[in-house]
């Protein structure tokens, strides 16, 4: 495979390969590819020191001991070895950005978008396809990585400058804390988009550029539960609750 001319498509890789969501025989091969182009090692050890301050919020988790037991009697008592800043940040470990992702952004998308039939009572979701004609949109699902069950639903026409989000569970709220919603750019720190409004309602929430140049280059978005009224800082402060893969629907 030949990357030395599609910058986009390293960026990808290198962000599924940090997240750890690009594996098997890709996963592999792109190992490899790293060892002989620095460019792509570079652009991996990019997206780990870009995530770090996320990773240092998060508490550690010791697993117990016979997870490890069973871990080295699968690979023959080998040492176990993480890959990775990922090793710390077990809420990331089954984020599965490439498949669950894609397939729950394409699901809540139908749901969020299409109306529901009317009903007196309550009754199952009517999910509709949507038509050929529908605007060009970019288009999140942040999931709960433990649960893989989506929390809430963002998206923005791809010339607007409002970005709206719709909380599928308001129980996901905090009393006195505030979900906060960052865009997480290839190579740079998590940027802060604003944050949700503790309603079932949408939120929405201004954007400095038109869609398409403010999300051009952001493949993913996060939450993380942060002091009433947003971080203080700047950046990340908190936990990461929810992820997800920011898709171009069009």
């Amino acid at each position: 495979m030949n990357l030395d001319r599609k910058p986009e498509l390293q960026q990808r890789l290198a962000a599924e390969f940090a997240l750890g969501t690009l594996r098997g025989r890709a996963r592999q091969r792109f190992r490899r590819f790293m060892a002989e182009d620095a460019v792509l090692a570079a652009a991996v050890q990019d997206w780990e020191l870009r995530l770090a301050p996320m990773a240092a919020a998060v508490a550690p988790v010791q697993p117990p001991a016979r997870v490890w037991r069973a871990i080295q009697e699968r690979i023959g008592g080998a040492a176990v070895r993480p890959d990775g800043i990922w090793a710390n940040l077990a809420f990331w470990r089954n984020l599965g950005l490439a498949a669950s992702g894609m397939a729950a952004g394409l699901l809540a998308a139908i749901v969020f978008i299409s109306p529901q039939a009317p009903s007196p009572a309550p009754a199952p979701m009517v999910v509709r396809v949507p038509s050929n004609e529908m605007a060009a949109t970019y288009l999140a699902v942040l999931s709960d990585p433990k649960t893989q069950k989506p929390m809430l639903v963002v998206s923005a026409g791809r010339s607007s400058n409002e970005l709206w989000v719709k909380t599928l569970d308001p129980a996901i709220h905090v009393p006195d804390r505030s979900l906060e919603l960052w865009a997480l750019p290839p190579g740079q720190a998590p940027k802060s988009l604003g944050v949700v409004a503790p309603s079932e309602k949408m939120t929405a929430l201004k954007l400095v550029a038109a869609a398409d140049l403010a999300f051009a280059d952001v493949p993913a978005l996060a939450v993380s539960l942060e002091p009433a009224g947003g971080s203080p800082t700047g950046a990340p402060t908190g936990p990461v609750l929810y992820t997800g893969p920011f898709l171009k629907y069009w």
